[in-house]
C-alpha cells in the first residue's frame, strides 16, 4: 500500500515539474511549443557588391537560429521567436539589425535584404501573411537586359515582369502599367504591359523582352539604368523606378557597325599591366575602318580641365569577319580620372573625339580591384 502511494505520488510530482519547466521555458528558445513563426528570406547583391552568398549570415538574434543563404539567395529560419526579433545579417565583419516587430504564432513572414557595396543590409520589403507592408515599390526582373533582346523573337516565355507590391498594389487599374526610358533620356519612349495579374501579394505585368529593351536610348554594355515602371492609382498616374544592368553584344549576324570592348572590368593593377583590351568591330563596314585612326576616349573628370584624354591602339588585326583593335592596359586605365573600384564609366570608341567622324560608340566598363 505504501508503496502503491509512493508511486502516484511521484508520478503527479514529475508531472509537476514537466508543467512547470514548459511555463518557465523563455519564449526566444527555438525549441518552445508555441513559436511555429517562420522566416523566408531573400538576399539580393547591389550591381556594384563583389559578395558571394556563402560569405553571408542570417539569424535571430539572441538565439541560436543561424543560416547561410543558398546558391540564390534564399534563406529560411523555422521556428521564428515570438514577440519583438532582432534579425542580424552579417557580411563579413560587418552586422546589419532588421528589426520585425510583434511576431505572432503561426505567422509567416518574407522578407528581401539588399546587400549594398559596403557590406551594410538594408530591408527592402516585408511581407507579413502574404500582405505587403510599407510604400508602394517595384522589382524588374530579369535584373541584367541582354543586348541581343534586340533581334529576339517574341513569345510567351521572353518576358520582362514588373512585379509591384505594398499597400495598395490591389488598387492599380488594369491595364494602366507601362515601362519608360530612363529620366534624363534624349528621347522618352514607352511601352504597355501585355499581361497582366493581381495575385494574393502582388501585382504583376509582364512585357516582351525586345520590347522592353526599346525604351533604353542606345543601350550601352555594362551599364545601369533606372527603369520608370508607371501605373495609374485612383485617377492619379504615378511611377516607382527599378535598377537593371545592360549585358551581351550586339548580335554577330546584325547588319550595322557594331562593337565590344573586352574585357568590362578594368582592374587597379592595370597601372603595371602589360596586357591588351580588345575592341572588336563587326557588321557593315567594319573592313572600311582605319584601325590606325581608331581611338579610345575618356570620360569627362568632373574635378579635372575640360579636355578628355585620348590613346591610339597599339595593334590590330583585320579577318574575314571582323577587326580586332587592341589598347594598352596601362594606357586605357591611364585614360579613367580617379578610377575607383565599383564604379562605372562610360568610354568612347571613335576615329574622331570632336565628333565629326564617321563613327563613335559608347561604351561601359567597371572598376574592380582594391582601393590605392
Amino acid at each position: 500500500m505504501k508503496i502503491k502511494s509512493f508511486l502516484i505520488i511521484s508520478i503527479v510530482v514529475i508531472s509537476l515539474l514537466a508543467i512547470n519547466c514548459r511555463r518557465s521555458q523563455s519564449p526566444l528558445s527555438p525549441d518552445a511549443v508555441s513559436n511555429k513563426a517562420i522566416l523566408n528570406g531573400t538576399v539580393v547583391l547591389s550591381g556594384t557588391s563583389t559578395m558571394s552568398f556563402g560569405a553571408i549570415q542570417v539569424g535571430v538574434k539572441g538565439t541560436s537560429l543561424y543560416t547561410n543563404p543558398d546558391g540564390n539567395g534564399n534563406f529560411q529560419i523555422e521556428n521564428l521567436p515570438l514577440g519583438n526579433v532582432v534579425v542580424e545579417v552579417s557580411v563579413k565583419s560587418d552586422v546589419s539589425d532588421i528589426q520585425i516587430d510583434n511576431v505572432t504564432s503561426g505567422e509567416e513572414i518574407r522578407i528581401t535584404v539588399n546587400i549594398q557595396s559596403n557590406n551594410q543590409a538594408v530591408l527592402a520589403n516585408m511581407e507579413r501573411n502574404k500582405k505587403f507592408t510599407g510604400a508602394l515599390q517595384v522589382q524588374i526582373q530579369p535584373k541584367k537586359w541582354n543586348l541581343n533582346w534586340v533581334d529576339s523573337e517574341i513569345n510567351s516565355e521572353d518576358v520582362v515582369i514588373a512585379k509591384i507590391s505594398g499597400d495598395g498594389y490591389d488598387q492599380i487599374t488594369l491595364g494602366s502599367v507601362k515601362l519608360v526610358s530612363p529620366l534624363g533620356s534624349p528621347e522618352v519612349h514607352e511601352i504597355a504591359s501585355w499581361d497582366e495579374d493581381v495575385g494574393g501579394t502582388y501585382f504583376i505585368a509582364k512585357f516582351h523582352q525586345s520590347d522592353a529593351i526599346g525604351i533604353i536610348n542606345d543601350p550601352m554594355p555594362g551599364m545601369d539604368y533606372d527603369i520608370r515602371v508607371e501605373y495609374e492609382l485612383k485617377d492619379e498616374t504615378l511611377y516607382l523606378q527599378d535598377g537593371i544592368e545592360i549585358v551581351g553584344k550586339m548580335p554577330r549576324d546584325s547588319e550595322e557597325l557594331s562593337l565590344q570592348v573586352n574585357p568590362t572590368k578594368w582592374n587597379t593593377n592595370w597601372e603595371k599591366s602589360s596586357g591588351t583590351v580588345m575592341v572588336k568591330f563587326w557588321g557593315e563596314g567594319y573592313d572600311q575602318v582605319n584601325p590606325a585612326t581608331v581611338m579610345m576616349v575618356g570620360p569627362d573628370d568632373p574635378d579635372g580641365p575640360d579636355d578628355v584624354d585620348v590613346i591610339t591602339p597599339s595593334a590590330w588585326n583585320l579577318t574575314d569577319d571582323h577587326l580586332i583593335v587592341k589598347f594598352s592596359k596601362m594606357d586605357a586605365f591611364s585614360i579613367i580620372p580617379n578610377p575607383t573600384p565599383g564604379v562605372k564609366y562610360v568610354i568612347r570608341i571613335t576615329d574622331d573625339p570632336s565628333g565629326l567622324g564617321t563613327f563613335s560608340f559608347e561604351y561601359g566598363i567597371e572598376i574592380v580591384g582594391s582601393k590605392k
